[in-house]
């Protein structure tokens, strides 16, 4: 990943999220969540086939899968978020 790194904290990851998921693009967003906890946003096309996290071959294929049909159209639109699971058939 690239050298460059900016670090947020949640309340402003949520007032901009897209500004930093466009900015994964480019250079590493760490966040700061409380004093302990830290997160990465990776975009899926920088993480390794041989990153423990994704390359048990269940996940991978269920990745590919969820990628296919995306890119075919079958997806679900949330329409109101507090009802999220009364939306799902």
């Amino acid at each position: 990943m690239d050298s460059i790194m900016i670090a947020i904290s949640t309340t402003e990851l949520r007032r901009n999220l897209r500004k930093y998921l466009n900015l994964a693009q480019k250079e590493r967003v760490i966040i700061q969540c409380g004093k302990s906890e830290i997160y990465a946003i990776i975009p899926a096309r920088k993480i390794s086939d041989n990153d423990p996290c994704f390359s048990t071959p269940e996940l991978l294929s269920a990745l590919k899968e969820a990628e296919e049909e995306i890119a075919e159209g079958r997806v679900r639109k949330v329409k109101d978020s507090k009802q999220l699971w009364e939306d799902i058939p």
